[in-house]
């Protein structure tokens, strides 16, 4: 089945990418796609079928969110008589299953810099803005026990993999759709709301997420493009005390976050 197929070509990617991560056959650093051994993301990339994957992870959460999985079986119902179906219950329990496929392939392929260069960057940013959205009024996204897997939360792993090759990318347009999209706000509320319930490695993604934006050209230009409303600086404060002094000890884990830490400092005397 393509669900079948699906969830065999994301253990595989999932599997490359543990094995190489960023590495040469030979062990050295970096290199590009086509010098390491990660041949389910070099296949999307080479076939094209990197921004179809992105499209699909679109169209079903737009379907997800609308609550139109009853009405798209009704449907194929109706043109189909004869044909058999799955009941909703085991629909919902295969579409949650294609999302974290989907999700996860996506994940993987964001850890090189020539699929972020290919990817329809105003498409993603998009997708994360409403996926981020999405979770503030419906926090069983999050709270749920596949969470890690669901578009809402792994938006902050996409996010820390763009500003980690930041270097690599068109920087300015970036950031241009991040602020047009209110994504900063959307990730520190997310993670303010939600901390408890995410796992050490999303908190830490979001905080190298939150770092990445903070640091940058555009914000240290322009912050109030990015902090939206007044209540983000007390939230970014309470991170401190509510997981980074914890997850984020001494000083090599600080040097990873440094300009979300100075913004604390500074935030401290303003909030």
């Amino acid at each position: 089945s393509m669900l079948g197929s699906l969830q065999h070509i994301t253990d595989v990617a999932v599997v490359e990418q543990k094995q190489h991560g960023e590495k040469t056959p030979d062990g050295k650093e970096g290199g590009t796609l086509w010098e390491r051994n990660e041949l389910i993301v070099r296949y999307m990339l080479e076939e094209g079928k990197l921004n179809l994957c992105l499209r699909l992870l679109i169209d079903f959460k737009t379907m997800q969110r609308n609550e139109e999985f009853a009405d798209a079986l009704q449907k194929a119902k109706a043109a189909e008589p004869s044909a058999q179906f799955d009941d909703l219950p085991t629909i919902k329990i295969k579409a949650a299953m294609f999302e974290q496929g989907l999700g996860l392939l996506l994940s993987c392929a964001l850890c090189s810099v020539e699929s972020l260069q290919t990817l329809d960057m105003p498409a993603l940013i998009g997708h994360m803005s409403n996926c981020l959205k999405f979770s503030l009024t419906h926090s069983e996204m999050v709270r749920s026990p596949d969470a890690d897997r669901r578009q809402e939360v792994l938006c902050h792993h996409y996010l820390a993999a763009m500003f980690e090759r930041m270097e690599n990318l068109p920087e300015d347009r970036i950031m241009e759709l991040l602020q047009e999209n209110d994504v900063f706000s959307l990730v520190v509320t997310n993670v303010a709301k939600f901390h408890e319930f995410f796992s050490v490695a999303t908190k830490v993604k979001a905080s190298h997420a939150m770092s990445g934006f903070l640091g940058s050209e555009a914000f240290k230009t322009s912050p109030q493009d990015f902090i939206t409303n007044p209540e983000l600086k007390k939230e970014i404060v309470g991170f401190e005390e509510a997981y980074i002094k914890e997850l984020f000890p001494d000083y090599n884990a600080k040097k990873t976050i440094r300009p979300l830490l100075d913004a604390i400092t500074k935030f401290k005397f303003q909030s």
